[in-house]
């Protein structure tokens, strides 16, 4: 049975025996629900020293992903700010899966995407239609983002928008 929360779809119950990761899972679910709606937002969630995005499938046809790792805030912002600036659309977010690890400051989370974007000039200015499927991985300081992993299928994505 679906639930939906603050505009994300949960495909499977949020279950967390610790109290710390319940409320990691909440910071995940809000994370998905202010994608290209809510920037000043979505990075108070994050912990204000030393964020990381990785993006371990890199390949140079996917704009977003030339950088493995992006290290501290102005690597953060130069991978997210695109992103949010200049995605005009549909952007929704279904979480099929939330695997609190063994550290409640870590988080697994197994989710699918649908998107109908216009994109601006950083990325060609196409218009982006993709059904996207990802393995996420949330690590937390203090309750705060302090990393976002992704794992996806970048021969799909580059099917759809790749040159």
């Amino acid at each position: 049975m679906e639930t939906v929360i603050k505009g994300v779809t949960l495909a499977a119950p949020v279950e967390a025996a610790n109290e710390q990761a319940r409320r990691n899972i909440d910071v995940v679910i809000e994370f998905f629900s202010l994608y290209l709606k809510d920037k000043k937002r979505f990075y108070e969630l994050w912990v204000a020293d030393d964020p990381e995005v990785r993006t371990p499938y890199s390949t140079t046809e996917v704009k977003n992903c030339g950088v493995i790792t992006h290290s501290g805030w102005d690597a953060v912002k130069a991978f997210w700010d695109p992103i949010h600036d200049e995605m005009h659309g549909r952007f929704d977010w279904f979480i099929d899966e939330i695997i609190p690890g063994a550290d409640p400051d870590t988080v697994v989370v197994r989710s699918h995407s649908d998107i109908d974007v216009r994109t601006g000039p950083f990325w060609g200015g196409k218009n982006l239609r993709y059904e996207g499927r990802y393995v996420q991985i949330f690590r937390f300081t203090g309750g705060k983002v302090a990393s976002f992993e992704e794992y996806y299928d970048t021969a799909q994505l580059n099917a759809v928008y790749g040159s």
